[in-house]
């Protein structure tokens, strides 16, 4: 017999059981081992400083250490990543915690993310007409893909040489 753990009523074991596989999948997919991640470092962190609570204190010493090292971005991402987290795996929702999210904020206040630098239609055109292919093929190849959107960033880095088929038409 389980009880649920917000209300102590009894639940059903197979109720239980999918709702735990239901639970597991609310992470994002792709994403989920960089939030597994993210969670490990904590709990390492965790660990290293002897602390056993989830408090508001403990999460903005985190972060405050945190923020020597990461640019105000990757502290989002980061309190992001452990907010869904810790949600499915303490049931804490650190959203609440004001002193963590106004700290944040602050650490934000003047912050510029870097610019990608992006080639115009006419670089790009100049390196494929330009550049010689006995150097430069495979990057006018993976450029083509790039550009014409025949594949998603992640297939693209993952792509093999055997994944190219050559079509020869005449």
């Amino acid at each position: 017999m389980n009880t649920s753990e917000n209300t102590g009523e009894y639940v059903p074991f197979d109720l239980s059981k999918a709702a735990a596989a239901a639970t597991e999948e609310l992470l994002p997919s792709k994403s989920k081992e960089r939030y597994e991640k993210q969670f490990q470092i904590f709990e390492d962190w965790r660990r290293l400083k002897n602390v056993t609570s989830l408090t508001e204190d403990v999460f903005l010493a985190y972060f405050a250490e945190k923020s020597s090292s990461y640019k105000a971005s990757s502290l989002w991402s980061t309190y992001s990543m452990l907010k869904a987290v810790l949600l499915l795996k303490e049931n804490l929702d650190i959203s609440k915690f004001c002193k963590v999210t106004a700290y944040l904020k602050r650490k934000s206040t003047g912050y510029q993310p870097k610019k990608s630098k992006c080639l115009s239609r006419d670089q790009i055109d100049k390196f494929l007409l330009e550049a010689p292919d006995k150097e430069f093929l495979l990057m006018k190849v993976a450029l083509i893909f790039g550009v014409s959107g025949a594949c998603r960033c992640d297939e693209l880095s993952r792509m093999l040489v055997d994944d190219i088929r050559i079509k020869i038409t005449c």
